[in-house]
């Protein structure tokens, strides 16, 4: 009797596509028998799984398996049977890259399959993205086979062309209808498109000359880069089947939030507190740019919302030569609660100096007000 394809991945009936995808993913590196040569069981627990996932994964098939369990799915796409790893080879290039079993499905060309494209994440921080970093990532790829070089086996005098397609990996065939005769092409059932056959395979990949491996790669990111921006590595994706061209790996490029530093383009935008003493007197005051800290002066009667702009302290335009620029933009403080002597000082000053005479500045009582709320 089959088990729940819920209880197969270790997820929830409630579970969504990615926790569902990665739930798969775990165990397709746990238990695929190329990996996993411990386990006498692990061949068949990986095909459950993979079962599992693909009627999981499915809106449709996951509507009927929840309405009617296994046997709405007879007959309909669901369970109907994982009898060799070509049916696997679609759900298992989605996580590492090109068809690990070489299976020639789908509609691509005859002959060995190149490598598949696939991507991972790195994140930085805004510093580094300014001036840009080397990374070295770790990534599970299928990466040629070191046992046999890729060929698929260890033995030249095993590897034969295929004596049902003659090395084409594609084998015709005439369908005779009412409306004439029909030529139909597929890739080649005996080699399974890639035009040759091995009467003794490579015990490490089985004769697909590619393995799961886990490879460093390191990455240079360049000045300049924004987040979700991706840097393309050619050829430096999955293997290619029986020596084909490996696919390319994608660096998609995340840029974490600075606590401090906000970026808007290639210009940094700071918020800079003055005291309204501060503001009103002048002051110069120590911020943070991407180079380092630096002296700015504020001058007297600085506004709410004044901008200074320091050239050419943003970031690289990644493109051209050249920086952005840094934005200090000015919030003015205001205290929230005064005691009686605060209270008559800033009454004086009013009085000294109304709506009319702002523009006047009574130095002696900003001075005395200074000692009570500067800092």
């Amino acid at each position: 009797m089959k088990r729940d394809y819920y209880e197969v991945l270790g997820v929830s009936r409630q579970a969504g596509i990615q926790e569902i995808k990665k739930a798969y993913r775990r165990l397709a590196r746990e238990l695929h028998p190329d990996i996993n040569d411990h386990d006498p069981l692990a061949e068949e627990k990986f095909k459950e799984a993979t079962e599992a996932y693909e009627v999981l994964s499915d809106s449709e098939k996951r509507s009927v398996y929840d309405t009617y369990g296994h046997d709405g799915l007879r007959g309909g796409g669901g369970g109907q049977g994982f009898d060799g790893f070509g049916d696997l080879s679609d759900l298992f290039s989605t996580f590492f890259g090109g068809d690990l079993f070489g299976g020639g499905r789908g509609g691509r060309a005859a002959g060995p399959a190149p490598g598949g494209d696939v991507a991972v994440e790195v994140q930085i921080d805004l510093r580094e993205a300014a001036f840009g970093v080397k990374r070295e990532i770790e990534i599970d790829l299928l990466d040629t086979c070191r046992e046999c070089g890729g060929a698929g086996s260890t033995d030249p005098t095993s590897i034969h062309t295929c004596a049902d397609c003659g090395g084409s990996g594609i084998r015709r065939s005439v369908r005779r209808t009412a409306f004439g005769q029909f030529v139909q092409s597929a890739p080649c059932p005996t080699c399974r498109g890639a035009g040759q056959t091995i009467s003794d395979p490579c015990p490490v990949c089985k004769g697909v000359g590619r393995a799961v491996r886990s490879k460093t790669i390191a990455v240079d990111i360049p000045p300049g880069i924004s987040d979700g921006q991706r840097i393309r590595l050619t050829g430096q994706g999955p293997a290619g089947e029986l020596g084909a061209r490996p696919g390319d790996l994608y660096i998609h490029v995340t840029v974490l939030p600075d606590p401090v530093l906000e970026r808007e383009g290639d210009d940094i935008i700071y918020q800079q507190d003055l005291t309204m003493v501060q503001a009103a007197l002048g002051a110069r005051l120590t911020i943070p740019t991407l180079d380092g800290d630096e002296e700015v002066e504020f001058e007297p009667g600085t506004q709410p919302h004044d901008v200074k702009v320091l050239r050419s302290r943003g970031v690289p335009h990644l493109r051209h030569g050249g920086r952005g620029d840094q934005r200090v933009i000015v919030n003015i403080m205001i205290p929230r609660s005064l005691n009686d002597h605060q209270r008559d000082l800033l009454t004086e000053l009013d009085e000294c100096c109304g709506m009319e005479h702002y523009d006047a500045k009574p130095e002696g009582v900003f001075q005395r007000l200074k000692h009570f709320f500067a800092g």
